[in-house]
């Protein structure tokens, strides 16, 4: 199920279009200004890996992270994850949507709001 990006000639905002197959038709408007004059874009491929893959490639959280290691955003929080799990413990909601958030590239605003009992220097 591929999906077709495609730059706008009036406009020049990017559109993309979904499709069932390769072999569908492609009936693209611009999203942006209903246009039907667009050029077909080069666009770039993802590839999926499971959970597990990922941590296989990227090793064990902690020390022993290579320098790569938290370019990947579904590496974060992974050290919290596991040290919640050996302790036997469910991790707090709280917790776990701001790793989520993390991961879709939402960061916290500081620290200090994590916790709110710690005072600025």
């Amino acid at each position: 199920m591929p999906i077709y990006e495609f730059r706008c000639q009036d406009c020049r905002s990017k559109t993309s279009v979904f499709a069932r197959s390769i072999s569908s038709p492609i009936d693209a408007t611009c999203s942006s200004c209903g246009s039907r004059e667009l050029v077909r874009l080069v666009s770039s491929f993802g590839i999926s890996k499971t959970v597990r893959g990922v941590h296989e490639a990227s090793g064990e959280p902690g020390m022993f992270a290579g320098p790569d290691y938290y370019r990947d955003p579904r590496n974060i929080g992974r050290s919290a994850e596991k040290r919640f799990a050996e302790m036997g413990m469910d991790m707090p909601s709280q917790v776990r949507s701001t790793i989520d958030a993390a991961r879709e590239g939402e960061m916290p605003d500081s620290v200090k709001d994590l916790q709110p009992n710690v005072k600025e220097v």
